[in-house]
Order: structure tokens, then sequence, then C-alpha cells
């Protein structure tokens, strides 16, 4: 039930206690970045009624929206390629219904077509059993108000005691919890583009 209600509430954004986090070198980041292209631990495909532009600004800039017990969110742009809006280096912080904090840096921005994010293990609060992981959302039109979205995650259990139950458990709730975004998403698309 544990894990079952913990991957309902934060999609596939796994984070670790302070208490479990440790420095992750931006070697082994940009590591598991790649393998997120070649052999991902998880990995999902699900098609938004919402057009590509739309859904990459709403998956990039309102996580709070469509995340589960998310309720606010912010930027700090001063690590960033550009400085007054969302790039390589920028970090996205949620704060959860409970206070808890989910931190994330972004890798890669390729409006409107990728992202990717680390998140940040020793800044966020949220307790899972991790150490890292890292998210590559990949956007492609399939016509003028459908998106193909594919998610692919990369990351390491805390011990390989965990290793099997948080694998079970995220790749459980991925699909559900993604098709619950997709449905979110494209409900605020149909609402907001009505005259």
């Amino acid at each position: 039930m544990f894990f079952n209600k913990f991957f309902c509430a934060i999609l596939p954004v796994m984070l670790a206690s302070t208490g479990w986090s440790e420095t992750i070198s931006e070697k082994l980041i940009i590591q598991e970045l790649e393998r997120t292209q070649t052999d991902p631990d998880s990995a999902i495909q699900v098609v938004i009624d919402a057009p590509a532009d739309y859904v990459f600004m709403f998956l990039t800039t309102r996580l709070h929206e469509y995340v589960a017990n998310a309720s606010a969110l912010e930027f700090d742009h001063s690590g960033s390629a550009m400085s007054d809006r969302l790039s390589a280096g920028t970090l996205r912080t949620a704060t959860m219904d409970n206070g808890d904090l989910l931190v994330q840096r972004f890798l890669i921005i390729d409006k409107p077509k990728e992202f990717a994010y680390y998140t940040n293990m020793q800044r966020s609060t949220i307790k899972a059993p991790l150490r890292y992981s890292v998210s590559r959302y990949r956007l492609t039109d399939l016509n003028e108000s459908q998106t193909q979205l594919n998610v692919a995650i990369t990351y390491r259990a805390t011990s390989r005691l965990f290793a099997f139950v948080v694998r079970k458990a995220f790749n459980s709730a991925l699909r559900r919890d993604f098709e619950r975004a997709a449905g979110i998403i494209s409900s605020a698309y149909t609402t907001e583009k009505a005259p």
C-alpha cells in the first residue's frame, strides 16, 4: 500500500530523503541521461489531445496541476543558460501539500520536442528508496491537436533489497499516472482554447 500511495503521489519523479542522499557526479548524470535513450529502467508512451507546444509548456511549467499532492511550483534560473526563462540549469521546485519539496534541475530544453531533468536528491525532502533519477520527455506532433509523449526514466534504488520492489511499483504506477496526466492536460487545453 505504501508504494502504491507513493507512486501515485509523485508520478515518475522518484526522490530520496536527505538521509539517503549522496552527491551524484555530473558524469553519472550525463551517463544516465544517455541511458534514457538506450536502456531506461522505465518507459511509457501516451497520446495527449493537445498540440506539442501546449503539452511541452504544461509539463514543464505546470507540474503542480498534474502531479497529485503538489500545491505550488517555483523556478530558479540563476544557474541556467538563460537567466530569464526555462533553460538547461533551471531548478524547478514543487511544494507538496505536506510541505515536502521536489527539486529538479533541467538538463535539456529543446522546445517543443524534448526536455530532461535530474531530480536533486540532496535538495528534495520527499522520502523514497532511491538514490537518483533522470527523466527524458520526447514529444511528437501526430497532427494539429494530438501529441505523442514518450517518457524514459533511469534511476537507482538505495539498496539491492529495494531495487526489485521499486522497479515493480514504479512500472505499475507509471502508465496509470501518465494516462491521468494526459487526461488533465487534454482537459485543460480544451477549456483554455474555448472562446
